[in-house]
């Protein structure tokens, strides 16, 4: 923002650049930096389109931008209509481990187009617009419009159909794909439950059950994890009672700790809920960028308990 509180691009520009220095040394970015006043809007709306969907820069680039947010995931979708497959990856992707994890890639479409992992482009582009829906609610439009196009967010899980004896490694790819679309499923639940047949959870939530955990602490907490935000899925689109999520077999400690699971605190008694997980994590991205926060709620709602954990966990707690 400029003094006046008006919007400027080159300003804006300048405080994500030095937020993310290692995008300002691309030569396409090096090269708007040094217009200044001269930059336009739609030369950098061009310039965040694919970094939007880039899982380090997502947040910062919102925070940054907010007021053009709207142009940049519209532009995103635009480039997105145009990737050959969203649906699958390549015999060779398949191979490769994890999600895109490399802070200079900047062409994102691009990258993942040449190494034929369209799937994994598409769920990058989930967690994208589910956490720019977060941040910016009126974004709703513009991500529906994608998927217009593209599969539903838990594509991956529609196409293996069995996950029994699916390995470490890629159970992290489906507790990526459960978390993304529970995400998006309670930030937009209206229009959500209702976009897509979700029943392919009720199988998932039943075959983790059979899954042999072994010894693997990891894998056995991802398992967990899938069968916790599996049922959390199920209970908001088919609109269930405690009693009946009681029935899946998660007892009050296995969700308990599965709610908790980066909190490791002894003794902390903020109790982290699924409604309190979602607002603590909108606080905290807020604050991360230095918007201004309003909490507010009735006595007893855990306004207090929350600011503690987030100084507790930011070590800004006093004595």
């Amino acid at each position: 923002m400029s003094i006046d509180g008006r919007f400027s691009v080159e300003l804006s520009l300048r405080r994500f650049l030095a937020r993310c220095p290692k995008v300002g040394s691309v030569p396409r970015f090096e090269s708007l930096a040094k217009k200044g006043q001269l930059v336009t809007e739609e030369e950098v709306v061009d310039c965040l389109a694919e970094l939007l969907l880039h899982p380090r820069y997502t947040i910062p680039l919102i925070g940054c931008f907010r007021p053009i947010t709207k142009k940049v995931v519209d532009k995103a979708v635009t480039l997105l209509r145009l990737v050959p497959n969203l649906r699958f990856n390549s015999d060779v992707a398949v191979t490769e481990s994890g999600y895109l994890d490399d802070d200079e890639v900047i062409n994102v479409i691009e990258f993942h187009i040449q190494h034929g992992r369209g799937l994994d482009l598409h769920e990058l582009a989930c967690l994208a617009f589910c956490r720019a829906l977060d941040l910016v609610p009126f974004l709703l439009g513009s991500i529906l419009n994608y998927f217009k196009f593209a599969p539903p967010p838990f594509e991956r899980i529609l196409m293996k159909g069995s996950v029994i004896e699916l390995s470490g490694k890629v159970i992290t790819y489906y507790l990526h794909v459960v978390r993304t679309s529970y995400r998006l499923l309670i930030a937009g639940t209206e229009v959500f439950s209702k976009y897509w047949d979700w029943s392919c959870f009720l199988d998932l939530v039943k075959k983790v059950v059979n899954i042999d955990e072994g010894s693997d602490v990891k894998f056995q907490k991802d398992i967990m994890d899938i069968r916790w935000c599996g049922i959390q899925i199920l209970s908001v689109v088919l609109k269930m009672n405690d009693r009946a999520v009681a029935k899946f077999g998660v007892g009050a400690d296995e969700a308990h700790s599965c709610s908790l699971r980066d909190d490791k605190s002894a003794g902390n008694p903020f109790v982290m809920t699924s409604t309190l997980k979602r607002s603590f994590e909108m606080v905290l991205l807020a604050v991360s960028q230095k918007w201004p926060v309003l909490l507010h709620g009735p006595a007893g709602a855990g306004k207090s308990a929350l600011i503690s954990k987030m100084a507790r966990d930011s070590g800004n707690q006093g004595n």
